[in-house]
């Protein structure tokens, strides 16, 4: 994570705190404002309820009169006597006109319709007479009819005949009034608002745009929120409303008034005021940052040269000068750090002292139990053989004096390779899988391996140019590291051999339990060993010190309690085989 100057962090916190308080601000006006045009939006909604309720019952109360009227009409009780259908609808048309209304029907008391008149087309007697049974069975005079989207309110009345005690019905006598876009504009002009009258998720009026009155549709087709919250905000092409809904009927499915406030002009004005709090922050912004800056670099100025000293020790520079200055405050801080730079230069060399006399120690320590164990099996093995009768074969303890004295060697050898200092390899042309197969037959040549096997698996070209004999000591002592990390084992130790145009990727993998997480960083480095009895910690030094003598790298792929994948990658052609006879085997190996 970056780390800023101080000035920086005090502008940053500047900049938050002022952003913090813009936007609490705005978030507070935004919600009075938006909870103001709810409130509206109800009072709005609850105007146009009792609107339609009003002229509801006006109407009503105006059908009722039209119904009882006409019902008592002498000619139309004569016409309803003869019960002929056909006479009944030519001669009911007179009485259509002076009820004036959209919807008029005359039907025996069994609920036959006898003559049925319409206002508009759509509506047949057969829709006619299923909805006047459906009013008959409730026992109601009053009801909403809906059916082929179209919606009518209707009121009933019977047709009787005959004297004050003993009156007979005829007859039923229906008028009503289509509840259409003239209702819907009337309610809308009460209101002040776009009014929506719907049954069930069926628009049946609507003073909304076509556009509109669509996208309205689709919305209470998926998404009819309103029908149990009290309102909500939606969006009706590029307008937004707020809406509210009411029930007012039953048809026999809800019939719903839908009131929708237009939020456009609020919405310019938040956005207005959006502007203005935003402009209004950022002014104050760019201010305290041009004041805090100033103030900021006063108060900092001092701590740079402070910084630049301590970035200097950590570079391992021990004498750049620090000047104390400023508030008393820094220039302690300042002094404090030059006797502390002192002290911590004196415990570096100390240190540095100490570890050297270490690691000298600890190599001496290894390398001394090391030659004395092999010393002690040469002198007991030529002990036995100087004191052996003639009939015993020397050959087995001849053969255990010559491995000790191989180990001594091999061991010198090693420290030799660790302690020079120059890039000394030797190229050549060679195929590096053939290489890699004499270590592993080196290593599994030995008593204790002979059980082991490896296996190899090259692709693509393995010809290179490099210090053959390097590398098959390299790959040798990675195979012997692997077949002591699982001295059990009987699975194969895997190598894995990749060759591109420029590079070698060789892998090495094991079985075993895995390197300890706390050396890691530090495998290979000489004398660090785990896990292995009688480990001199060598063999990876070794490894490293010759890889990278090629300009290569060794590295740690994986490792787990499963196996470890150690990964060697060098150049196809080593750089030091670039001058002198080298150019030959280069020239050589591209053709």
């Amino acid at each position: 994570m970056a780390r800023f100057q101080l000035r920086t962090q005090l502008l940053i916190a500047a900049i938050v705190i002022i952003c913090a308080f813009t936007g609490a601000i705005l978030v507070i006006v935004r919600y009075m404002v938006r909870s103001e045009i709810r409130q509206q939006a109800g009072q709005s909604v609850e105007a146009s309820v009792r609107a339609f309720k009003n002229v509801q019952i006006q109407r009503d109360a105006e059908l009722s009169r039209t119904a009882s009227l006409l019902a008592e009409l002498p000619p139309l009780m004569a016409v309803m006597t003869t019960q002929h259908a056909p006479t009944i609808q030519d001669a009911s048309e007179p009485f259509w006109k002076l009820a004036d209304s959209d919807l008029f029907l005359l039907a025996d008391p069994d609920g036959r319709v006898l003559g049925f008149h319409i206002t508009k087309s759509g509506w047949t007697a057969e829709i006619a007479q299923r909805n006047l049974k459906a009013l008959l069975s409730h026992g109601s005079e009053t009801a909403w009819w809906f059916d082929d989207g179209e919606l009518y309110r209707v009121v009933s009345r019977p047709i009787t005949i005959g004297p004050d005690t003993g009156r007979r019905e005829i007859g039923i006598l229906v008028v009503g009034y289509q509840v259409d876009s003239s209702v819907a504009d009337q309610l809308a002009s009460v209101s002040g608002a776009q009014v929506v009258l719907s049954v069930s998720h069926t628009v049946i009026a609507s003073t909304l745009s076509d556009e509109q009155d669509s996208r309205f549709k689709a919305w209470i087709d998926h998404d009819d929120s309103l029908a149990s919250t009290s309102a909500a905000d939606i969006e009706l092409g590029s307008s937004r409303y707020e809406a509210a809904s009411v029930m007012i009927g039953e048809a026999p499915s809800p019939i719903r008034c839908y009131v929708l406030v237009s939020l456009d002009r609020l919405n310019l004005f938040l956005q207005n005021l959006n502007n203005l709090i935003f402009i209004l922050g950022i002014s104050a912004v760019l201010l305290s940052t041009v004041l805090l800056g100033f103030v900021a670099r006063t108060i900092t100025r001092p701590l740079d040269n402070l910084v630049a000293g301590v970035r200097a020790l950590s570079a391992g520079d021990y004498t750049y000068s620090i000047q104390p200055r400023g508030s008393s405050e820094v220039a302690e801080l300042a002094e404090a750090f030059s006797v502390m730079r002192g002290e911590i230069l004196a415990s570096h060399e100390q240190r540095i002292i100490t570890e050297r006399i270490a690691a000298v120690g600890r190599a001496a320590s290894s390398l001394s139990h090391d030659l004395r164990h092999y010393l002690a099996a040469i002198v007991a093995n030529a002990e036995f053989l100087f004191e052996a009768p003639d009939s015993v074969s020397r050959t087995e303890t001849y053969n255990e004096i010559k491995l000790a004295s191989d180990q001594m060697t091999d061991l010198l050898d090693s420290l030799r390779e660790l302690v020079r200092g120059d890039h000394a390899i030797s190229p050549e042309h060679a195929t590096l899988d053939q290489i890699i197969r004499r270590g592993a037959n080196t290593v599994l040549a030995r008593p204790e391996w002979r059980h082991r096997t490896v296996s190899i698996h090259a692709s693509g070209e393995m010809e290179g140019v490099f210090d053959p004999r390097k590398m098959e000591r390299v790959f040798s002592n990675l195979i012997l590291n692997a077949c002591e990390a699982s001295p059990q084992s009987d699975e194969p130790i895997r190598v894995d051999i990749e060759s591109s145009e420029k590079t070698f990727a060789v892998r090495v993998a094991d079985d075993g339990p895995g390197i300890p997480p706390p050396i890691h960083n530090v495998v290979f480095d000489p004398f660090v060993s785990a896990g292995k009895p009688g480990g001199t910690g060598l063999g990876l030094a070794i490894v490293n010190k010759i890889v990278r003598d090629h300009d290569g790298s060794v590295a740690i792929e994986r490792t787990s309690d499963t196996g470890t994948v150690l990964l060697v990658t060098f150049p196809r052609i080593a750089k030091s085989s670039v001058s002198g006879n080298g150019n030959s085997l280069i020239g050589s190996l591209q053709s």
